[in-house]
């Protein structure tokens, strides 16, 4: 892909006025698209029950559960298949919190860091539009909740920063607190808690059973490692998972990733090592091109030993990712925690509910960069893709200048009043996808 440097742009910022009609316009565009989900879950109860009207909000608990049902499994938020969470699941998980007028206890996992180690995927460190976006699906949900039962929701998020890959306190901890003032902003505040994973797991299993789970992980963590050896072409992974295989019960690896599948996923997301003198995403994009390919004679030293090393960090991760997985499964994890709603951001399972943050494109608000398109969609994309698209980066002092708060495309700025700024009509059409 072509890479240029943002040196060479006319730098795009947006003054408080400006930050102020974006902000206003998703919020006021959410509340509309809530209040008609709303409408429409109603009116679906009121058919399904044969009932010219039901009451507003509905009194019976059945009926309470089958509007949120179906508020929960529409398409503005369904990731997935919907036979992942049928009503009977739906009715077991949400009856009890209904049935005692207590808020319904939402769960989902997320929010560990932005992926912007390699440059091609974000920019810096800091949450940006895309997560700003992810924390306002999760406020249509909860107003569209709140509307059908005054009680509402209580979204736990568990943060996984460092949970199953060591990460830095200090990145982790900027990241998690300019959350916290976007879900301010977006009206959430009061009903999110963010809650590090690691410690929010010790306290549901207790210091003996956590202590029991650690050992579990630097078992697996060994024994991964002892069949893993030195790092080399993705594809021979696929021989480390069949000695798990003869090795490990078939009821521990049921379920979770094959150590082909996250070796594979990671190479993308560790750091790529700077060449000097070298553009530094131009620079990645050609590690990455063929990150397994770093023992051709005819390489150049500097892009095989870049290469090497990144393969080597991925394997590092991928053993670290799959013994935690691993030591959970082995404990029992998921089965210890309070009564929920799991909402699966991942890939939808038996049980959970898959969820979209924003829709269109699987890609994690975390895993690229906040954008809003020419139609004024808020969308998550790869930075080295915008860039090769001739979006241009925006800035704003909601994160000041080490990043971009969004990028949006070159055609819809306008050179106004001795400055780039963004097309006014861009900023008052802002909005979440539908789907």
């Amino acid at each position: 892909m072509r890479t240029s440097s943002w040196v060479d742009h006319w730098p795009v910022r947006l003054d408080g006025e400006e930050l102020a009609t974006l902000l206003g316009t998703l919020r006021a565009n959410s509340a509309a698209a809530s209040a008609r989900l709303t409408e429409k879950a109603l009116a679906y109860l009121a058919a399904s029950t044969g009932r010219a009207a039901v009451d507003r909000p509905p009194q019976r608990p059945h009926d309470v559960v089958v509007a949120l049902h179906r508020i929960l499994t529409r398409s503005r938020f369904l990731k997935g298949s919907r036979s992942c969470f049928p009503l009977e699941t739906a009715l077991a998980q949400m009856l009890p919190f209904v049935e005692s007028g207590q808020p319904i206890t939402i769960l989902t996992i997320g929010f560990p860091f932005k992926q912007h180690d390699n440059g091609l995927k974000a920019a810096g460190p800091w949450p940006d539009l895309a997560e700003l976006g992810a924390l306002l699906r999760l406020k249509e949900l909860e107003s569209a909740f709140t509307a059908v039962y005054p009680p509402g929701l209580r979204v736990v998020v568990l943060n996984d920063g460092g949970y199953s890959r060591p990460r830095g306190w200090a990145e982790m901890g900027r990241y998690r607190r300019q959350l916290k003032r976007y879900a301010q902003l977006v009206g959430l505040g009061n009903s999110v808690r963010f809650c590090d994973q690691s410690r929010f797991v010790a306290r549901v299993l207790g210091p003996r059973e956590w202590n029991t789970r650690e050992k579990y992980r630097r078992t697996y963590k060994e024994l991964i490692s002892m069949l893993a050896g030195s790092p080399r072409a993705l594809r021979s992974a696929a021989v480390i998972d069949q000695r798990l295989a003869e090795t490990l019960p078939p009821a521990l690896l049921a379920g979770l990733p094959s150590f082909r599948e996250i070796v594979s996923s990671l190479v993308y997301s560790v750091p790529v090592p700077a060449c000097a003198g070298t553009d530094a995403r131009q620079w990645a994009c050609q590690v990455l091109a063929w990150p397994d390919r770093f023992t051709s004679p005819d390489l150049r030293p500097e892009l095989a030993a870049a290469r090497r090393e990144v393969i080597s960090c991925a394997w590092q991760d991928a053993a670290n990712f799959l013994a935690a997985s691993l030591a959970d499964a082995a404990v029992g994890v998921a089965e210890q925690f309070p009564l929920h709603v799991r909402l699966a951001t991942v890939a939808s399972r038996p049980g959970c509910s898959g969820f979209s943050y924003l829709g269109g494109s699987t890609l994690l608000p975390w895993h690229g960069t906040g954008c809003l398109d020419g139609r004024g969609l808020l969308c998550a994309e790869f930075l080295v893709s915008l860039d090769h698209r001739g979006f241009l980066p925006v800035y704003c002092g909601l994160i000041g200048d080490e990043q971009p708060l969004l990028m949006v495309p070159f055609a819809r700025t306008r050179y106004m009043n001795g400055r780039r700024q963004v097309d006014p009509e861009l900023l008052v059409t802002a909005r979440l996808r539908s789907r």
